[in-house]
């Protein structure tokens, strides 16, 4: 697969805080550089529109005993401050699946200290005659977003395969969602009036 290792990911994201600003954006890198492992390496960026400084990165690599990779990621941050990060996993012993990995905002910085969880387990194979030229191409538009309604409910939405799909299906789309506790959601209105004619 073609982990588009050398650009930035869809999309980055942008937060104005009040007293800061912050943007955050992840691309591919390698993440253990004795296997080869790919994983996302993120970054939140303060005060982007004056002096753009690195607040903390990090990149997010193998642990433990698994050998899974790590790809095609997509970052948000929810209206606390808490940052999420979605990509697709795989490995020679697990087909192409959806995790995500986080953080709060009173984390150690440079951490995703909320560890990751499987949205979804994949259940088939991507096979490179689907595609033309066979790149392996996978995931350009996974995209992690914020819920604009609570502004705390992170959104995820990337591919997988079928087991049925082999070799010649197409891919589909999974979308899920999770937020983290510390989150309050907005304070909501209630708008009260006569009309008139």
């Amino acid at each position: 697969m073609d982990p588009m290792g050398d650009r930035l990911m869809f999309r980055l994201a942008y937060r104005n805080f009040g007293t800061h600003e912050s943007i955050v954006l992840n691309h591919m890198a390698v993440a253990d550089a004795v296997t080869g492992q790919m994983g996302p390496r993120w970054y939140e960026v303060r005060d982007p529109g004056g002096t753009p400084t690195i607040f903390q990165q990090s990149t997010l690599g193998p642990s433990g005993s698994t050998d899974l990779y790590r790809f095609q990621g997509s970052i948000a941050m929810d209206r606390a401050g808490d940052i999420a990060i979605g990509y697709s996993t795989s490995s020679e012993l697990a087909y192409p699946s959806i995790a995500y990995s986080g953080r709060l905002v009173t984390d150690p910085l440079n951490t995703l200290a909320q560890g990751e969880a499987q949205m979804f387990a994949g259940t088939g194979p991507q096979r490179g005659e689907l595609f033309a030229p066979q790149t392996g191409r996978w995931g350009d538009y996974s995209a992690m977003t914020v819920d604009p309604v609570d502004d705390c409910t992170f959104w995820f939405t990337t591919e997988y395969f079928e087991a049925t799909d082999a070799p010649v299906g197409a891919w589909h789309t999974r979308v899920g969602s999770f937020k983290f506790p510390s989150c309050t959601p907005r304070p909501v209105g209630t708008l009260r009036g006569t009309i008139t004619d």
